[in-house]
Formats: C-alpha cells, structure tokens, sequence
C-alpha cells in the first residue's frame, strides 16, 4: 500500500491553518495554499449541511445498529481487534484511541483504555462518526475519499474536535470493496507524521487477514463439498483439518481437531507406516478398526507441508456405487412404462408391485422380448432401494472361464491377466441395490453354488481372496427358460432353483395379450414420428388390422423394431399393407394368419388387398410379386383366380 505523504507539522503552520478556519467560518474565502482541496470540499459540505461550527453535541450511542453492524461485519470485527490493540501499544502514548468503523461511520470497535475514551469519546463503539454528524473528522473523510486522510486540528469543522488530530485509511475486502476505516485519534500536540504510515500498514495487515480468513473458508467450504472423507495429519497423527465426511465415517459427532489420529482408529500399521514414511500412494483398500465397528474404504495419502500427510478416505460402498453409475448400472423405467391393457399384464404388474414393497427374491419368467428387464427396473424404482444401484448381469454373455471373477471380484494377482489392485464383482458393485441376473438358467453350475451360498450368507468373498464380505443386495433373476425341467435334466441346481423362486411373475407374450398390440403400436409409432419429424404419420387399418393378426414370436421387442423400421421407410404420410415387413405379408399371403383383425375386416379382405398393393408395387411382376409374399406363382395365380382378379389388369401396356 503507498503511503502519502503531507507537509511537516509546524506551531506556524498550525496557525495559518486555523485563521482559514476563522476566515471560513466568518464566511470569508480561504488560502488554498493553505487549506488542502479535500479539506475544504468537506467545509463547504457541512455548511450546506446546516452542522455548527463551534460545538457539536454527541450524538448517543446507538446499541440496535451496532449490533446488527457488529453482526454483519463479524470477520472485519473478529479479524481488526488483535491488530488495534498491538497499533495502541506500538505507540506509547496516553490520550490516543484507535477505532474502526463501517461504510457508515458507525464505531464497531474501539482500542484504549476507558480514560482515553474519556478524552476522545466520539470514538465510543455505536456512535455515528461520519461527515454528516460530527463534520469533518478522519473516519468520515476517509469513507468519503476511499484513500488515507489524515485531519489536523483545525481542519475538523467543529471546534470541539480542535485539540485532536486523526489519521485514517481504508479496509476493503478481497474483491477490492471498501467495508471500513481504521482510525488513530490522539491529542495534536503527541501527533506525528509518521503516524498515518502506521495506521496504513495496520489496514493492509487487517486486509491480509481477512485475505487468509477467506482462504481458510473457501479450503472449509471445498473440504465439506467433497464426497470423500478428507484428513490433514501433522507429523505426530494430530488432527490439524477434518471434514464432515471423514467424522461421519470415524462415528465422530463433534470435530476432533488437536487430538491424535489413533484415538478413533486403533492399531492400524498402516497409519503408523504412512506417518513415517510420508510416501504417497492412492486408493489402497484398508480395513480400520474404529471404536465402535470397522470401516473398510479405500485410503489415499499424499505428504503435505514439512511433515504432515493428507488422507482421503473413499467408502467401500460409496466407490462401488459411483463404479455401478459410470457403468451404466442404473433404472430408469418405472411401472408407468409398462403399457397394456390386457388381464395377464394386469395380474403380471399386481405381483410386481407386490414385489417391489418387499426385500423377497423375485424370478421373472417370459419369452424373449416380453420386458423382463423392465420389470425388474420397475421393481427396483418403486421399492426402498431406489436410490442405490441396479447392475445387470446377463448370465449367457459371460464367458465360462470368467463367470466367477465377473460375478464376485477377485483380489491383486488372483490369475493371469488380473488388475493389480484388484476388482469388484457384480455383487459388490450392487451393495446397496438391485442385481439382475438375466437369463439365469445359463449360468454356469459351478457359478451357482457361489450363488447359492451368496444368497445364503449375504457375503462375498472374492476370487483367490481370503476375507468375506458382507453386502447387502436385493435379487431380482430372470429366464426364458423351463427351469423344473432344466432340474429335471441336471443342468440347474434344485436347491438353487428353490432359493431363487420365492416369488414367481410369469411376463404374458404379445400374443395373449388382446388388444395391446393396437396400443403398443401406436404408441411406438407416435415415439418414432415424432423423433424423426414425421407427426403426420398414420397406419392404413389394413395395416393394423395384419399387425393385430401376426403372431409376434418376439413379442413386445419385435413390434417395437417394426414399427421403428415402418416410420423410416415408409414413402408416404400412410403405412399401408405394401410397407409391412416380408414376414408379416408371407404370413397372411399363404394364408397362416388367424381372424384376430378389426371385426369388420375379413381376413379375406386383408389378404386380398396385400395381393393387390404387392402387384401394383411391383408393376405386375409376378415373379418379385410372389417372392415378396414368399408363395409359389401357381398359388399367386391361384388365389387371383379366386378373388376374381384378372393377371393382366397388373401388367404395363
């Protein structure tokens, strides 16, 4: 901070200074060799201001607006005192007081003793101290110019301040804002130069610490923001920093700053190896011993300052949560995606929901393409453990050789080819939530005795390791499957099989479920219209009424494919009979179909209408005709003859 610089004081100066008082105050100009601009500006303010210019009484001590400024300015206050009281010694001299005020000139704080206050008692904390109260003084002035002022005398405007002489420099805050002054008001005849230079250094000190105040937040604010437990040691394991994180996962209720590490975690080598080594090393996986339980995380640290360490600790489960989440381990359909309207989806959803309010294991059963897996994200969002992850695993993808590792982790150096830190399985990444084992008659039998014995104990233990671990997942399995012949047959264990059908949904086909394939298909074709910009899009009653008679051997998942592939072939705003995927029209053209289409719609009708678009597709090509119903052409000429229809009507002149 630069220091300004005025002219000595001298008794001769002093005089010349207060006959421009006698002079302004008889309303006669000034020297202005004399009177300094910013002292006269001020001068001429308090005239206007109407202020008296022999006395001025105190104003009194104003006790709401220094505590609801006390309270705002907390960090100025808590931060100033210290330093005031150490300028007030620095000096050693009786009669000065040192006072910090506010943007309004409100005293918020004083230093000296209650006999010096006696002598300056305009410095007491709750009085008003700005121009517009007491005329021109040194807080005032300063709040005013926003730079150091010092105030001689009788440059005060009031008469009464005259036997004292003040110096002031401004407090601002990190972001360079003005938020107050400092001030030293001592008798004229103890005043010297030099004096502002002190009060200058004291504001800047006064600014540093607030400065590092701030920092010290900030680094609090950010410590509490991280969702890891984060631990500052100093050399001998004293706690120096901890964040909430980190006492909730030691069970602290209160801060344990100052005391000893290893009075909440006992007997841990590996603490007493960090703190002398101070060798930095990332997320090792420890199990400490607390006072009350354990707590396994994964430990980080890093040396900090001359001796000191930083910890993070990453809880177990956390981690594995996070893993599931950047895995894509997550539910997303809730029971309101479940579209349909018929009696065996109904019954289907009735025990899902059931399902979804219990912690019971769950086995869906369905063909391929009914929504098991929708079910089971269903179950998780509607049941308590919403909040917690939901892995899938399909047990036929898996290759045989790795379907332990996969399912239950495996520890550093378990086999060739292994992480050298390890990895979690399915069941540990799953802690807290959901697992979906699909396809769970595939699952190798070797892998179902680990299986068996996990839903049994709740513990995991991994691949080539030791420990057990206890986890705390919810079951959902699934198959197409027949499982009591899969028994039967060997090839799935009985006792497994028992333990996973506790509760049992059978998921209807398409087929069974009347009326929903009208339902679902224009529900996928608004979903794919509107993707694809093409609102106006419609389905020709021809062609509903043949997707309402197909089998649909892949159910719910087939007539979504359809459907996504009629809306992005079809030429027109109409999907009509010709635009229908080749198996569907072969169905209906050798007449397989049944008579499930709208009731005033005969399949005759229908099939006699694919014959006509398909031959005017073509341009009366048999040949293409017949293959794209995929028929012989003697039975395409067949059932031309039947419908009355003439060959050459299709053919080009």
């Amino acid at each position: 901070m630069e220091t300004t610089i005025y002219p000595p004081l001298s008794k001769e100066r002093m005089a010349r200074i207060t006959l421009q008082w006698q002079r302004f105050q008889a309303r006669l100009p000034v020297d202005p060799a004399t009177v300094r601009p910013m002292i006269h500006a001020s001068w001429e303010r308090c005239r206007r201001a109407d202020l008296p210019g022999d006395a001025i009484a105190l104003c009194p001590i104003d006790v709401p607006a220094l505590e609801r400024a006390t309270a705002q300015n907390r960090d100025l206050v808590e931060s100033a005192k210290h330093l005031m009281d150490k300028l007030v010694l620095s000096i050693h001299l009786s009669k000065s007081v040192v006072t910090l005020v506010d943007t309004a000139g409100l005293v918020l704080h004083a230093s000296a003793t209650s006999q010096d206050l006696e002598n300056v008692p305009y410095g007491v904390p709750g009085r008003h101290c700005d121009e517009a109260t007491i005329g021109t003084n040194g807080m005032g002035l300063c709040i005013i110019e926003k730079k150091p002022v010092h105030v001689i005398a009788s440059e005060h405007y009031s008469a009464s301040l005259h036997y004292l002489s003040c110096s002031a420099a401004p407090i601002r805050n990190v972001a360079g804002q003005l938020i107050g002054a400092l001030n030293l008001a001592i008798n004229t005849e103890n005043f010297h130069q030099h004096t502002l230079g002190l009060v200058e250094a004291a504001a800047h000190a006064i600014e540093e610490h607030l400065r590092l105040r701030s920092l010290v937040r900030n680094q609090k604010i950010i410590l509490e923001l991280l969702d890891d437990g984060v631990i500052v040691l100093a050399h001998d394991g004293r706690i120096t920093s901890i964040n909430r994180q980190a006492c909730d996962m030691l069970g602290l209720d209160g801060q344990p700053t100052g005391e000893n590490i290893q009075a909440y975690i006992l007997s841990s080598e590996v603490l007493r190896s960090m703190l002398a080594d101070r060798t930095s090393f990332y997320d090792r996986e420890v199990a400490f011993e607390l006072r009350e339980g354990k707590l396994s995380c994964a430990l980080s640290c890093a040396p900090f300052g001359d001796d000191g360490v930083i910890l993070t600790l990453r809880e177990a489960r956390r981690m594995r949560k996070y893993a599931a989440r950047v895995a894509g381990a997550k539910a997303v359909y809730t029971f309101e995606n479940i579209v349909g309207g018929a009696e065996p989806l109904h019954e289907a959803l009735r025990l899902a929901r059931v399902a979804s309010q219990s912690e019971v294991t769950t086995l869906l059963l369905g063909e391929s393409g009914t929504g098991k897996e929708l079910f089971a994200q269903a179950i998780h969002n509607a049941g308590n453990r919403r909040k917690g992850p939901f892995v899938v695993v399909n047990c036929g993808a898996l290759p045989r050789n790795l379907v332990q590792s996969e399912l239950f982790g495996y520890v550093a150096g378990a086999f060739s080819g292994a992480l050298k830190e390890g990895s979690p399985g399915k069941f540990e990444l799953a802690d807290g939530g959901t697992l979906f084992l699909d396809e769970i008659g595939e699952m190798p039998l070797e892998a179902q005795v680990s299986l068996l014995r996990l839903l049994q104990e709740s513990e995991v233990t991994r691949l080539g390791g030791k420990q057990a671990k206890r986890i705390d997942v919810r079951i959902v399995a699934a198959t197409n499957k027949d499982l009591p012949t899969a028994v039967r047959n060997k090839a799935f264990r009985g006792d497994l099989y028992y333990r996973l059908n506790v509760l049992t949904i059978n998921i209807p086909p398409l087929r069974q479920r009347e009326g929903d394939v009208a339902l679902l298909t224009r529900v996928f074709l608004e979903k794919f219209a509107t993707t694809l910009g093409r609102k106006h899009l419609r389905l020709s009653r021809e062609a509903l009424a043949s997707l309402e008679a197909y089998h649909w051997p892949g159910n719910v998942r087939e007539l979504e494919n359809c459907i996504e592939r009629l809306v992005n072939v079809a030429p027109g705003d109409s999907i009509g009979l010709a635009d229908l995927p080749q198996d569907i029209m072969a169905d209906m053209a050798r007449g397989s179909l049944g008579q499930a289409g709208e009731a005033s719609m005969s399949f005759k009708r229908i099939q006699k209408s694919l014959i006509l678009e398909t031959l005017r597709a073509t341009g009366g090509n048999f040949r293409r005709a017949s293959s794209i119903l995929n028929i012989s052409r003697t039975t395409l000429y067949a059932k031309l003859k039947q419908y009355g229809l003439a060959a050459d009507t299709f053919r080009a002149p």
